[in-house]
């Protein structure tokens, strides 16, 4: 039998290399499949952030049940129809009712689940119960998405408030990261003959308060408006998201009062603010170049905030009227508030006001009197939806026609107390 020469191509590297391409092919695909069903394992759950839901006109709303709990609801337009979410467990609270971007889910904190409170999503297009979106034992909940965010509700993330900071909520992977005080050590201080970096909240977020309250995006998505706590009264900072040089720059004290409520506009990002009890930041009177105490500018106060202006105050006084739970229309030129005085010291809610988010003469200001709460626009405007307490009744989702055309709609009737109501932001294609 005949021997191969020494030079003459072998078959046995060419088996070898058929036999390691195959092997090759087969890494790949095994591969590809494990990511794949990594990936699915992964985000199975946010498989339904593409499901649509038609709620054009629908109102959110959280009920007050006899047995002292709450719960999350969805009222239907037309006759009222009242959802309650299959998943919900008896003697748990549903809180901090609010809606995607786009309408397509309804997102709150609960603590069905051990009894802490994490974020839940309820998608009214589905008979299936809410999911929990986040885990953990400190308590989540004030989630806000913005409202000026053109993303679709599977791309949109929320800020939310946990142990006092503020933390980026991604929907899609239900991951949260700490955006306020910002975690890295970024502003050099200077103690004695020593210098180093201490993280913001330990140095300046310090100075403004104790914890963050409440957070949300203003000026597009480049600001943070937050709300922090002090030791008698609230702090409203802003916080620029755009890095300088590669560091954050330090965040600014726009207002202090006993107590502070926000809304931003959707077309332009301004914070529209209602201020109780107007309070110097330091707790110090300042004082002019003669050394005479400069008076409050006001008491309470009704205004505006730019991220790059002044203040803009639209109604200011010294104690004839409480504004709170502001509200700004979807076209950006109206704002609802509550407007409540002080009878014999005692605070009584006068009822429902709106004002211009400019100097407009032409704007037709409307007064609604008694006991109203929680206002809340309806997308195109001609509504504002809030809940009305009549005297012996419970509390009812009234729908209030803007332009006056005809009497507010009872929504809810009389069958239990709701709050907190708010109108999908979806509006018909």
């Amino acid at each position: 039998m005949a021997t191969p020469e020494k030079n003459s191509p072998s078959i046995l590297p060419k088996i070898s290399r058929k036999l390691a391409y195959r092997t090759l092919v087969l890494v790949v695909v095994v591969g590809s499949l494990v990511y794949g069903m990594e990936w699915f394992l992964q985000h199975r759950s946010d498989l339904g952030q593409f499901r649509e839901s038609n709620t054009v006109n629908w109102i959110s709303a959280v009920q007050y049940l006899p047995d002292g709990y709450q719960q999350a609801v969805l009222i239907e337009p037309g006759g009222g129809k009242i959802h309650k979410d299959p998943g919900y467990v008896a003697k748990t609270n549903d809180r901090d009712v609010t809606w995607s971007p786009h309408g397509n889910f309804l997102y709150f904190a609960s603590d069905r689940t051990d009894h802490n409170f994490n974020i839940f999503r309820w998608s009214p297009s589905s008979d299936d119960p809410a999911e929990q979106r986040t885990i953990g034992t400190r308590a989540r909940g004030n989630l806000k998405f913005s409202v000026q965010a053109d993303e679709k509700d599977g791309e949109a993330k929320g800020l939310l408030t946990t142990g006092g900071l503020v933390q980026e909520f991604d929907p899609n992977n239900s991951t949260t990261a700490q955006v306020l005080p910002p975690s890295q050590k970024e502003i050099s201080q200077s103690k004695g003959d020593e210098s180093g970096t201490e993280s913001q909240f330990e140095g300046i977020y310090g100075t403004f308060g104790t914890s963050f309250r409440e957070a949300q995006w203003c000026g597009g998505h480049r600001y943070i408006a937050g709300i922090m706590e002090r030791e008698a009264g609230e702090s409203l900072i802003l916080q620029d998201t755009q890095p300088v040089d590669g560091k954050l720059v330090e965040p600014r004290q726009l207002l202090t009062g006993e107590k502070i409520e926000i809304a931003i506009n959707p077309k332009d990002g301004n914070i529209v603010y209602c201020l109780q009890g107007f309070q110097w930041p330091s707790g110090v009177p300042p004082t002019d170049k003669d050394g005479k105490v400069i008076k409050k500018p006001f008491l309470n106060a009704i205004g505006v905030l730019s991220p790059t202006a002044k203040p803009i105050t639209l109604s200011g006084n010294n104690g004839q009227a409480i504004f709170s739970s502001p509200s700004v229309s979807y076209d950006g030129k109206a704002i609802a508030v509550i407007v409540s005085t002080v009878e014999k010291g005692e605070v009584k809610t006068f009822g429902l006001v709106t004002f211009p988010t400019s100097n407009d003469p032409g704007f037709k200001q409307l007064t609604k009197r008694g006991e109203i709460h929680e206002p809340s626009w309806s997308p195109d405007g001609l509504h504002i939806v809030a809940s009305v307490k009549l005297p012996g009744k419970h509390y009812s989702i009234y729908a209030i026609p803007v332009d006056e055309s005809s009497a507010p709609l009872n929504l809810t009737g009389d069958v239990g107390d709701f709050r907190f109501p708010k109108y999908s932001p979806q509006v018909k294609n």
